[in-house]
């Protein structure tokens, strides 16, 4: 071809681009190509040797449309794309061969060297060679055809070379100014080459993913499922409309546990929320009409704002529900730095000098439970539980690390005394209640100990509270400090109970015991000699050695008292269980004194042991055993006070002429008895004689069996034995006791309170005169009065009474009175017995033929 023709078909092509550019703006833009894909790069040089090839030759077809026959390229109709207007544009022209739209738009314009020399057969050699031996590929890259978006771009040489194919791809790609901002068009840039479009309708559906590398894209309604809502759910917060809806349908749909949002604004429910499944509500700023922040939704768990903190709560609550937040920590790691601290929480709270005003309580971490319950359940302000597990030596590593239920610690890091630096306290527990606590429950601090199962083996604490040092140089000004006031004990350790003889208080040998507080009267134990010591000041006043003898040391010679007795005691000193020859000692010249102010007292002077009251000797006894008495102003020689009522109150044993002689006694009462008491006559103290009731009674085993009244009337009613008094001697020929001189009363008993004031053995008997001629005493025949060996008077056990001469009243013998049934109701009566009949005024006396009335006659 000439080079006529290929100026004519440049010409033809660049009316037909024009003609393209004006169609395009009225046929529907179609895809545009990427640029950056493979098919779009090609070798620069082979491109341009065969932008200088010749042109093929361009074929027309007919084609059928609905607006007439159309032209189209290797049958795609024209009007559908810019390139199919090109094709169409290049087959029309003449001269043209349909080689040309095999070589440029059947093939990618990616083409090889090779191809590139084929089609330039018309060029010059040395543009072929030129083209043939290019063995660098060039990227290309795609440029702006004039009339573009920027109307500044100069027309690049590749444009000015371009084959029809390379400029139908280019203007297929290209952005023409009016595609700007226009629908199916283009948006437009700013300087940065950004864009701002408009977002309308639902984008929901769109993705969208993270800066951060790796990240997916997901469809943003994912995204928002993720973080629901109240207004998702038309939640209006304007404190008038009722909310209610909005929240109960957010809870409704939401998984349960889940996290819902509340925008900030102000909240109106007129219905509480109803629902059994939990929900998070996160309060964004949202308050209540009154300004009030929101504390409670019903069962759910809150997380929102309060007085500027965060704040987590819940206002009602139904049975075993979960705490409101819990935190978890399993520590699953080994090694680490020695002594780390892992916390599950950590809050530190610091105040400088500046950072309080002078009265501002500070509290880093407070906990208040208010409970108004009733029941047998326990409500605690805070609790903590350390715990080993059953199953914690499983591993077989041995012993594990100690574990702390709490832990606190104070420290003053300033070096200073406490009046310089201030005061602190380790940890304060305080009880605040009114009224007594008879049951023991408040308890200020309470240390429980307890095996962990019932039926496990005891365990044991080796110290319940344990108190010291963490240094060799820092003291306690008081170790423990019991400043409250109390009335029951200081320290009660009546309820617990020793194993194997352990002490109940143990304060170390050699350390002191004080009872005030200048120290001065104290306690300790001497360990070099064994002793316990009571001091007072820098004087050992007493002391108790190992063998348990007591030394005492007095110090006050005035008004000092070696050692005094007060209360009541059955005795007073008791020394009978001392294996001893002495069981007293005293110095001669020192005095026993009887009474507390040692006007009576007896002491050993002048070879005699004297007693004495006041300056008077009331007796003496020398070393020979006489014994003088020199008198006294009271009403007897000898008085004895006893307050023991188990005891006699003289026990006489061994054998002796007489129990108790009395014939020395110049005066007519050789006993006195007191009204209500008596005399025993054998060993047990069943046969006694008393006066009481204004008679003189003779009784057995406590039972009346005869009385004489103050007229001389006698009542036998039967009689058994008992016992009374002993004495034992070892002399046979002495008296038991002798009595001599002049007195009122012989043995005067009225002062001794018991009821048996005198016994005797069984057998024994009373004298009534010097001679003993007349006695009365108890033999194997009963009671019996007699004179010399004759009885004049038996009684025996059953009350019967035998005389042996008559009886003589001075009123008469009076007979029992009774009535005729209880006479004829006498169970087993001997013959002889005599009563009087009630009913038939007369004696009745029973004989073997019963009971007989005896005849009366009136007296003249």
């Amino acid at each position: 071809m000439s080079m006529k023709s290929v100026l004519k078909a440049r010409i033809l092509l660049s009316a037909c681009s024009g003609l393209l550019l004006v169609a395009s703006v009225h046929t529907v833009a179609a895809t545009r190509p990427n640029h950056l894909l493979p098919q779009y790069q090609q070798s620069v040089p082979a491109a341009r040797a065969a932008l200088h090839g010749p042109l093929p030759s361009v074929q027309t077809v007919p084609v059928s449309s609905p607006e007439g026959p159309r032209t189209s390229i290797s049958g795609t109709p024209v009007g559908q794309s810019r390139k199919a207007m090109l094709k169409h544009a290049v087959e029309t022209a003449p001269g043209v061969k349909k080689s040309l739209q095999e070589r440029f738009l059947s093939a990618p314009l990616a083409a090889t060297a090779a191809t590139a020399a084929t089609a330039a057969t018309a060029a010059t050699a040395a543009t072929a060679a030129t083209a043939a031996t290019a063995a660098t590929p060039e990227t290309y890259a795609p440029t702006r055809p004039p009339g573009g978006i920027d109307p500044a771009t100069a027309v690049p040489s590749l444009w000015q070379n371009a084959t029809i194919g390379q400029i139908g791809a280019m203007a297929d790609g290209s952005v023409q100014q009016s595609d700007k901002n226009q629908p199916n068009g283009v948006a437009g840039l700013d300087a940065a080459g950004r864009f701002t479009a408009p977002v309308a309708g639902d984008v929901t559906a769109a993705t969208a993913g993270s800066a951060l590398s790796g990240a997916l894209k997901r469809p943003l309604s994912a995204r928002f499922a993720e973080q629901p809502s109240a207004g998702d759910f038309g939640i209006t917060l304007d404190g008038t409309s009722d909310d209610s809806t909005a929240l109960q349908a957010a809870k409704a749909a939401v998984p349960a546990g889940s996290v819902v949002r509340i925008p900030a604004g102000v909240l109106h429910l007129a219905t509480p929320l109803q629902s059994e499944t939990p929900t998070l509500w996160q309060i964004n700023g949202t308050t209540l009409a009154d300004g009030a922040p929101i504390t409670s939704l019903g069962t759910d768990v809150i997380e929102s704002t309060l007085e500027g903190g965060k704040y987590f709560a819940r206002g009602e609550s139904r049975a075993d529900m979960p705490p409101v937040l819990r935190k978890d920590l399993d520590v699953t790691h080994t090694g680490g730095t020695t002594g780390f601290v892992m916390n599950l929480e950590k809050g530190n709270c610091t105040i400088p000098a500046e950072g309080a005003a002078l009265n501002d309580y500070v509290w880093c971490h407070s906990t208040v439970l208010n409970s108004s319950a009733f029941g047998a359940g326990q409500h605690v302000a805070q609790a903590s539980l350390a715990q080993r597990p059953a199953d914690a030596l499983a591993d077989g590593k041995g012993s594990r690390s100690q574990i702390w239920a709490g832990y606190d610690e104070a420290r003053d890091e300033t070096g200073q005394a406490s009046s310089v630096a201030g005061s602190m306290v380790g940890r304060e527990v305080d009880v605040y209640a009114n009224g007594d606590d008879p049951v023991g429950w408040r308890i200020g601090l309470q240390l429980q100990i307890a095996g962990t199962s019932a039926d496990g083996t005891p365990g044991k604490v080796g110290k319940g509270i344990a108190i010291g040092n963490n240094d060799a140089t820092s003291t306690y000004g008081t170790l423990i400090d019991a400043a409250g006031r109390f009335d029951t004990a200081g320290i009660d350790l009546s309820r617990s109970t020793p194993v194997n003889n352990a002490p109940v208080l143990n304060i170390g040998a050699n350390r002191n015991l004080a009872f005030s507080d200048d120290h001065k009267p104290h306690f300790q134990f001497d360990s070099a000699a064994y002793t316990l010591r009571y001091w007072y000041d820098t004087a050992n006043l007493l002391a108790i050695g190992m063998q348990g003898d007591v030394t005492t040391s007095i110090s006050n010679a005035g008004s000092g008292v070696a050692w005094t007795l007060n209360g009541q005691a059955q005795l007073g000193l008791n020394l009978s269980g001392l294996n001893a020859p002495e069981a007293l000692r005293l110095a001669a010249g020192q005095t026993l004194s009887w009474e507390p102010t040692a006007v009576v007292h007896s002491g050993f002077a002048n070879g005699k042991l004297t007693e004495q009251v006041a300056a008077g000797v009331a007796r003496t006894l020398d070393t020979s055993g006489n014994e003088t008495l020199p008198g006294s102003l009271q009403n007897s020689q000898t008085i004895v006070s006893l307050t023991q009522p188990t005891a006699p109150a003289y026990v006489a044993k061994g054998t002796a002429a007489i129990g108790l002689d009395t014939t020395g006694l110049t005066t007519p009462e050789a006993l006195r008895v007191a009204d209500g008491q008596a005399i025993s006559w054998e060993h047990t103290a069943s046969v006694q004689t008393r006066y009481a009731s204004g008679q003189l009674q003779d009784s057995q085993n406590g039972t009346p069996l005869r009385m004489l009244d103050a007229s001389g009337n006698e009542t036998v009613t039967g009689s058994t034995r008992n016992s009374g008094m002993t004495t034992s001697l070892n002399n046979s020929a002495a008296s038991a006791i002798t009595l001599t001189g002049s007195a009122g009363i012989g043995v005067n008993l009225t002062g001794l309170s018991t009821s048996n004031a005198l016994r005797l053995g069984d057998g024994q008997s009373v004298a009534w005169e010097p001679t003993a001629v007349m006695t009365t005493g108890y033999t194997a025949t009963g009671l019996t009065d007699a004179k010399g060996s004759t009885p004049l008077r038996q009684l025996d056990s059953n009350g019967n009474e035998t005389l042996a001469g008559t009886i003589t009243p001075n009123a008469g013998v009076h007979l029992p009175t009774l009535s005729r049934a209880s006479i004829k109701a006498q169970p087993n009566p001997a013959p002889g017995v005599m009563v009087f009949d009630a009913e038939d005024d007369a004696p009745a006396i029973y004989t073997s033929a019963g009971w007989m009335l005896v005849g009366l006659s009136a007296m003249p």
